[in-house]
């Protein structure tokens, strides 16, 4: 299976798993009258929409290069986790105020034990998931299946947040714990919804690679050819799960032009071996 049907197949589980989880937190919270378990609802309903847009960008993304996109469409996988990050950031502020506002007038939970076990076993379904999208996001090297697992880590926080304040609501009777967990969840969404944001803007402004990633690939061609005296111009980025290389070779003057061809075309296959297939690079050759 390519990296890109990989990707798709890994959003689509997820859309499926989070439309489930939606709908059984819905039904326990409007029942109990749980706001911690209309929290995580919320949160799961915004995890559909997210990973439901990873599926439609990645479909996007995992076309190929033409005439109006000679560098592929691999920021389309930038632009789903933009989208999110506003996406999770409303849903966390609508949250807020929710909760505020139930602890100003608190109101009684009805069957808390039925919010701790759907709490319960959303948190099991959501672990697996979690450690499912990071096995596919780093074999993928995908922004958007990184940020959709992230979403799941939310998920797992607001089943703990939850279930908790549920089963200390059911033990000691207090009121305020149930808006109180929610507003935790929901200032917990809203700090996510910054990483995701800043990830993906920097991905989208061309932000070069880290730099311990760079220093890589210049020691890769320090020395592999005795003709060649360095590089210049070195530039980097990423665009989904393609990396762009750019730099100048610095190749001894005395060497032919057919050994120059050699000398990139080897350069060229040292940092794929290193960096992978997808790993874009283009050199130019300066004589020195």
């Amino acid at each position: 299976m390519t990296p890109e049907r990989r990707k798709i197949v890994a959003a689509s589980v997820a859309t499926g798993t989070a439309l489930a989880l939606t709908a059984a937190k819905t039904v326990v919270a409007v029942t109990t009258g749980s706001l911690a378990v209309m929290a995580a609802a919320v949160d799961s309903l915004m995890d559909v929409a997210c990973s439901g847009l990873n599926a439609y960008f990645l479909r996007i993304a995992a076309d190929p290069p033409d005439a109006e996109h000679a560098y592929g469409h691999g920021k389309a996988e930038a632009l789903s986790g933009l989208i999110q990050a506003v996406i999770i950031a409303m849903g966390g502020l609508w949250l807020v105020g929710r909760g505020i506002w139930r602890l100003v007038r608190p109101g009684p939970i009805t069957s808390p034990e039925m919010g701790v076990a759907v709490a319960a076993g959303a948190l099991v379904v959501s672990l697996a998931l979690v450690a499912y999208l990071r096995h596919e996001a780093r074999a993928t090297r995908s922004l958007a299946l990184r940020a959709d697992a992230f979403h799941y880590v939310t998920d797992i926080a607001t089943n703990v947040v939850a279930g908790l304040a549920l089963l200390l609501y059911r033990v000691l009777g207090w009121r305020w714990l149930d808006p109180v967990a929610s507003i935790a969840i929901a200032v917990y969404i809203v700090v996510s919804a910054a990483g995701i944001l800043r990830d993906a803007g920097e991905e989208l402004l061309d932000r070069g690679l880290p730099r311990e990633a760079e220093d890589e690939v210049k020691a890769l061609l320090t020395g592999f050819a005795p003709e060649v005296r360095g590089y210049r111009a070195f530039r980097s980025r990423r665009a989904g799960g393609t990396t762009f290389l750019e730099f100048r070779l610095l190749v001894d003057r005395s060497a032919s032009f057919e050994r120059s061809h050699e000398i990139t075309e080897g350069a060229i296959r040292r940092i794929r071996e290193r960096h992978g297939p997808h790993t874009e690079v283009m050199i130019d050759t300066d004589p020195v």
